[in-house]
């Protein structure tokens, strides 16, 4: 997908991530989220609880600040929160944020990282970098083939997932 999202991207870089992308953060704890309840919070690794009311009304793009997952990038939608080791990035008017998503996904983040014990990343440092910023038509439209792609990979990993299920349950039934 990475491959991809990179060829799919490749024009020349033009305009700084700022300039595209507002950046927020969260005071939300870890040890304040529920195992149960009715929206998503997410953290490093993906979802890492519930809470009962939500932080974020909107799509947005989740960046790992802090810690050992220091730039990885996700994509979430709908109402949710996300834990204070993690930034949310929304789009700026003229740009679209799915096309932003799949630039930052292959973006180096290396060079940004501070600190030796706990690595960290700040929007102030990374945003002055520049990425390849089409036409806002053009960006909806690398967006929507590359969404299409990756929806079509979650597909094919859930049913690979299922198979190696089914694997392991005529294996362990064969053996009893």
């Amino acid at each position: 997908m990475k491959g991809l999202a990179e060829h799919l991207t490749a024009f020349t870089p033009n305009t700084k991530i700022a300039d595209c992308l507002n950046c927020h953060s969260s005071i939300l704890q870890e040890n304040q989220v529920k195992n149960e309840g009715k929206y998503k919070v997410y953290g490093a690794n993906g979802i890492c609880g519930y809470n009962d009311s939500p932080a974020i009304l909107e799509d947005a793009i989740l960046i790992v600040k802090d810690g050992s997952g220091v730039g990885n990038v996700s994509y979430a939608s709908g109402e949710y929160s996300v834990i204070g080791t993690s930034n949310y990035l929304t789009a700026k008017s003229g740009y679209s944020l799915k096309y932003l998503y799949f630039c930052l996904m292959i973006f180096n983040f290396v060079p940004y990282r501070t600190g030796m014990a706990i690595p960290h990343i700040y929007f102030k440092d990374y945003g002055k970098a520049l990425i390849p910023c089409p036409s806002l038509n053009r960006q909806k439209q690398i967006a929507t083939l590359l969404s299409k792609i990756e929806c079509k990979i979650e597909t094919e990993k859930t049913i690979t997932e299922s198979y190696l299920q089914q694997k392991r349950f005529l294996l362990k039934s064969m053996f009893i």
